[in-house]
């Protein structure tokens, strides 16, 4: 209806001014000829005030895509740390896990190692008591052997007491430099009882017991003495089973007690030995006795 209205205006206009000027058909500031009216020119400024609503919007909304790609930009970088820290975390967690697999797996090792060993100590203690009662069932064997060695003995008493008198310089030594006189003494077969007098000695003193009894064990046994022997490597043993001379001293142990004729108690130490050291010279040098 509006529409109408306003071609029905410029019409009427036309027709009331006909000898208007052609160039003032453009001046739409001039109402009075082709100019706009004044509603026209209402809408016109709506029109002009909306234009530059838009080109602001239009301003706006170009400033606020820029901010979005700057926002966008940022969010790929950080999605990117993202996926870096993920991936990291997945490795951690995998290497933890890993780590507790691994831990797991040790842990059963020693268990296993424990329960070994707890296993060839009660082998050790059983040996020994066997060891103990053999002890109380030959004592007579014990003291043949001794008055035999001190019969054998008799003549040159003066000589022993002269050699013990001439070294007697050694005592004022150390302990640990007795020790290794008695060492140097035992690799000689010629200065066994030199050795002993120097074990005993440290034994009175009790520097390092079970050491000297385990030697003075190897003289009787070099000496073919093995129920001595058994009696040092008994008390040795139960004072500290787990010294590195442990394989030696059950296989001697062993091999004494075929010796004095026990094959029972001596396949038994034959047995301890392997089950505890098997990777030993002395348990691959044992027999296999059931």
């Amino acid at each position: 209806m509006k529409k109408y209205y306003l071609v029905a205006l410029l019409f009427g206009a036309t027709f009331a001014y006909p000898e208007s000027s052609a160039f003032d058909a453009g001046n739409i500031n001039n109402t009075s000829t082709y100019g706009l009216t004044q509603n026209e020119q209402i809408i016109k400024n709506r029109l002009d005030t909306l234009q530059n609503e838009y080109l602001q919007n239009s301003s706006k909304i170009n400033s606020i895509s820029e901010r979005l790609d700057g926002l966008q930009s940022t969010l790929e970088g950080v999605n990117s740390q993202y996926a870096k820290t993920n991936s990291r975390l997945i490795y951690m967690e995998d290497k933890e896990a890993n780590l507790s697999l691994e831990l797991q797996t040790l842990k059963k090792q020693v268990n296993d190692l424990r329960k070994s060993q707890e296993n060839n100590a009660k082998e050790i203690k059983k040996s020994l008591d066997e060891i103990s009662k053999i002890l109380q069932l030959k004592t007579s064997d014990i003291n043949i052997t001794i008055e035999d060695d001190n019969s054998s003995k008799e003549l040159p008493v003066k000589k022993e007491k002269e050699v013990k008198k001439d070294d007697e310089s050694w005592k004022k030594k150390s302990n640990d430099n007795i020790l290794n006189l008695a060492m140097k003494d035992f690799k000689s077969k010629k200065t066994l009882n030199k050795a002993k007098d120097k074990f005993e000695y440290l034994l009175s003193k009790n520097y390092k017991p079970a050491r000297s009894n385990f030697y003075l064990g190897e003289i009787e046994y070099k000496q073919k003495k093995y129920a001595n022997a058994i009696s040092y490597y008994k008390q040795s043993a139960s004072l500290y089973s787990k010294a590195d001379y442990m394989p030696t001293l059950l296989y001697h142990t062993a091999i004494s007690l075929d010796k004095v004729g026990d094959t029972k108690s001596a396949n038994s130490f034959y047995k301890a030995l392997k089950s505890s050291y098997p990777n030993s010279p002395e348990a691959k040098a044992s027999p296999n006795r059931k």
